[in-house]
């Protein structure tokens, strides 16, 4: 097996089928391999399954007003996009969530671009323009924003914000982690979660067809991130979530669709249960997805901009 991965790909576990048979009917007692053979593919087809990018893609965002970024981060293509304003100002980073793209956040970053600051948006891996990437992980995604931060001219950064959408805010409550440094992590301003996801074990729990079974892809799915990340060796099941997956030590405002349909409140309580500087807000007519305007929470976004920033 390749390094940093933890699967095979499916030829190698299809190769397993004729294997066991061959074994079975071949080699004395041969048939106590077939349920080795068996367990190794079911496990397999688990880790491919955790891991895993998006089924589907969003549109891909197209904008002359932001400038297309493309890097090469160890040989991985990572899209980005860019507006500069003409001075020197606050960079706003946006990080949209699961099976979204950049392009469904330019209503939110025209509100930033509109108070004359800078913004950025990434499509995380498998994501609008960018590529797929074999076994996916929030991980790579901090990677990715993190090279795309080394390579802007600092010079013209007075502060920097983050605005994270469900799975995107897993990202950035994630960036917070000391094991994460940069030239970013010295101005960091605030940070803006809309409909947080920002734990992973509700995420797994949903996943289990069982909770008998729950412990087991807990232990595989750890083994499995860190051999696609063996910097990250010494993880554990609970390092996955907050506070141990990162704690915002500024000021932060949360913006949580009351009826969440999606992650539900969980995420939210759990959130609300840390001892940090926070303001949220529980706002009904929010939904989870397919909020590019939202007269509530754009206004609440304003306020934010105007006291905070």
């Amino acid at each position: 097996m390749p390094s940093r991965k933890a699967t095979w790909n499916g030829y190698a576990i299809l190769a397993l089928i004729p294997a066991s048979f061959a074994c079975s009917f071949l080699m004395p007692y041969g048939w106590i391999s077939a349920p080795i053979f068996l367990a190794i593919i079911i496990h397999q087809l688990i880790l491919r399954e955790i891991f895993k990018g998006p089924k589907y893609r969003s549109p891909v965002f197209s904008d002359p007003e932001w400038e297309l970024i493309n890097l090469k981060n160890k040989g991985f293509d990572v899209y980005g996009f860019i507006n500069w304003q003409p001075h020197d100002a606050d960079l706003v980073v946006f990080v949209h969530g699961w099976q979204s793209s950049s392009e469904k956040y330019v209503e939110r970053m025209s509100i930033f671009k509109d108070k004359k600051m800078h913004t950025l948006a990434i499509d995380m891996r498998g994501h609008g323009i960018a590529p797929v990437t074999s076994e996916w992980t929030a991980a790579k995604v901090i990677s990715d924003i993190k090279y795309v931060l080394e390579s802007l001219d600092e010079s013209r950064i007075h502060k920097i914000h983050f605005y994270g959408h469900s799975l995107g805010a897993f990202v950035c409550v994630g960036m917070h982690h000391p094991r994460h440094s940069g030239w970013w992590k010295d101005r960091y301003g605030t940070l803006i979660l809309e409909s947080p996801m920002i734990a992973y074990s509700p995420i797994m729990e949903e996943m289990a067809p069982t909770r008998f079974i729950l412990p087991l892809l807990k232990k595989w799915s750890v083994k499995g991130f860190i051999r696609i990340h063996p910097e990250f060796r010494g993880l554990k099941w609970e390092d996955i979530d907050i506070p141990n997956w990162g704690l915002p030590s500024c000021p932060t405002l949360v913006l949580q669709a009351s009826n969440d349909t999606r992650l539900g409140r969980i995420h939210y309580d759990l959130l609300m249960d840390q001892s940090i500087d926070i303001e949220a807000h529980l706002i009904k007519s929010l939904p989870h997805s397919g909020n590019r305007t939202n007269s509530e929470r754009d206004n609440l976004i304003t306020e934010w901009i105007d006291n905070k920033f």
